[in-house]
């Protein structure tokens, strides 16, 4: 079927005029009329009956025009979402992120990008660093907020930040009246990560390892930054946490650094490479979290 006949029927019946129709479709008044005889006579159904100076659509011709309406909305649909697709303006992305970034930063930028883009479909996950970089690599998700992976991992890391790290301590412990902590005090208290792999933990054992200490006492690994803020409130065990997921302060704690010693790690996009099977969606989405989260 001829979209264009079909336009040119649509135009005609809401203008009421072939020649209105014809001048903003810029044909000849000749070309409008024509397009109506192909369709009356492929349909064999009367569209138009003169009607003064001009024409009105017959009852067959109304019934018609529905189904031609929602025939040209779903093409200029379909046109949209193949040009959007083109230009990285639609299709499908899934996200993973480690918190806090995630919902902090992550959750409101992805709002910001997908204002405009009303075809683009995001779905988006926050967990540990460990089960991001699994569903990563198993093609589940097709771009992560994480540390830096290990060696020998099918993943690229792009560096963005680096997050500070302070100990978030009930304000009854017995470091939290110390005047100032030092790194062999923590070998004296349980320490409680928000990741189950090495990013956290690491960096306080390769500290320690470098002081020339062993680090004996059990830890507490948890998943979730108000989990462990919620036992750091309980008086259990110091919090590892970044800086910020501290402010506010949450009631009845204290946030404490250790002396000459700073706890960092590397927050970046991490994502495999896909080569010719990455799409423009997802390429210009990555350039977009880059550049926003960039030293944020």
């Amino acid at each position: 079927m001829n979209l264009q006949l079909l336009r040119t029927f649509y135009l005609a019946a809401r203008k009421g005029s072939f020649a209105a129709a014809a001048e903003e479709l810029l044909y000849a008044p000749s070309t409008v009329t024509l397009h109506i005889q192909q369709l009356e006579a492929a349909w064999g159904v009367k569209l138009f009956e003169k009607h003064g100076r001009g024409v009105r659509i017959t009852n067959e011709g109304r019934t018609i025009l529905s189904k031609v309406y929602t025939i040209l909305e779903q093409v200029d649909t379909l046109d949209r979402t193949v040009k959007d697709i083109s230009e990285g303006d639609a299709g499908h992305i899934r996200i993973g992120s480690i918190e806090p970034i995630g919902s902090w930063k992550v959750a409101p930028l992805i709002a910001e990008y997908v204002r405009e883009r009303p075809l683009l479909q995001i779905n988006f996950e926050t967990g540990s660093g460990y089960t991001i970089m699994d569903r990563i690599v198993a093609g589940e998700l097709d771009v992560g907020l994480s540390y830096m992976p290990s060696p020998g991992t099918p993943l690229h890391f792009e560096a963005l930040q680096v997050e500070n790290m302070s100990l978030l301590m009930h304000q009854a412990h017995p470091l939290a009246r110390m005047p100032r902590i030092r790194l062999d005090d923590l070998r004296r208290t349980r320490l409680i990560f928000t990741e189950t792999v090495a990013a956290y933990r690491g960096v306080i054992q390769n500290n320690l390892a470098a002081y020339g200490s062993t680090y004996p006492y059990a830890n507490i690994e948890i998943t979730s930054i108000r989990g462990a803020i919620a036992f750091v409130q309980r008086n259990i065990g110091v919090a590892i946490l970044p800086s910020e997921a501290a402010d506010p302060l949450p009631e009845q704690t204290v946030l404490r650094t250790v002396e000459g010693h700073r706890f960092e790690r590397t927050v970046g996009l991490i994502f495999r490479d896909y080569g010719d099977l990455r799409h423009r969606t997802l390429d210009k989405f990555i350039v977009y979290l880059s550049s926003k989260l960039y030293n944020l």
